[in-house]
């Protein structure tokens, strides 16, 4: 009786030290300090980390004032740890924590002022689809 006692106590004491892995992907931009939305969801501003429970592609993307927004589709890809089967012994058998870290580094560029001549082509972009669309209804 005291045998079944001692290997269910070691069994519970194997379970309560077994690992587990951490997953995150740490996020910069240049320059720091953007606000950071993670598939949509908005998670702080950079440098941060964003712990994650899936793998897959995610899409980051960054804005900052006076700077043009930035995203990026960016791919978890699943360690060999991670797989079938050896998932098990990372997750639950393992006897420590396992740092899965993932980076990006996005730049976020300056917004300048547009040229006289982006002005005047802009101008003349919009009167030719004004054109084309007046031409259009005088058809009808």
């Amino acid at each position: 009786m005291l045998r079944v006692v001692r290997a269910t106590g070691a069994l519970l004491l194997l379970f309560l030290l077994a690992g587990c892995v951490e997953r995150r992907l740490w996020v910069r931009t240049d320059p720091p300090g953007a606000r950071v939305r993670i598939n949509g969801d908005e998670v702080g501003r950079a440098p941060l980390s964003w712990r994650f429970d899936h793998y897959g592609t995610v899409l980051v993307e960054a804005e900052l004032a006076g700077h043009r927004p930035a995203q990026q589709a960016f791919e978890l890809r699943t360690p060999w740890y991670q797989k079938p089967v050896a998932d098990f012994f990372a997750d639950v058998l393992w006897p420590g924590k396992i740092k899965d870290d993932h980076e990006l580094a996005l730049r976020l560029e300056p917004e300048r002022p547009l040229t006289p001549a982006e002005i005047e082509a802009g101008i003349r972009e919009v009167a030719a689809g004004a054109a084309k669309l007046r031409a259009e209804a005088e058809k009808e």
